[in-house]
């Protein structure tokens, strides 16, 4: 069965051509989902989730246990299991936590011709 039968029969045996643009099609998809803020939020929650996956497994490689590095921020062990599942309320707690890890965190500011390293995040703090 060739795409235009398979396409009428699906459509009840109705040939047809109203077919549609991608744009079209990927809009109302994301109209269905909640629209474009909502689009937003679960990129920006599947980005927070990666890098705090990413800031576990450091943890792990330097041979630390949550406790260790919650002793170390001066926080609960549940806080930093919280903030390994991405829940992260400030850039001071993010570079506590890497700090407690052995690593530091950096400021860089991005613009159309490039990126500008501004230095060690926490010396602003």
């Amino acid at each position: 069965m060739g795409v235009t039968q398979f396409t009428q029969a699906w459509r009840g045996g109705k040939p047809t051509t109203d077919f549609k643009k991608w744009s079209d099609v990927r809009d109302g998809h994301i109209e269905r989902a909640g629209g474009e803020k909502a689009l937003a939020e679960t990129r920006g929650m599947i980005e927070a989730y990666v890098r705090a996956w990413h800031l576990a497994e450091r943890r792990k490689n330097a041979g630390l246990t949550q406790s260790e590095v919650a002793e170390k921020m001066g926080v609960t062990k549940m806080r930093v299991s919280q903030i390994e599942n991405g829940d992260v309320t400030s850039v001071e707690v993010l570079a506590r936590s890497v700090e407690a890890i052995g690593g530091r965190v950096g400021l860089t500011a991005t613009f159309d011709d490039g990126r500008y390293r501004m230095g060690d995040a926490t010396a602003a703090m």
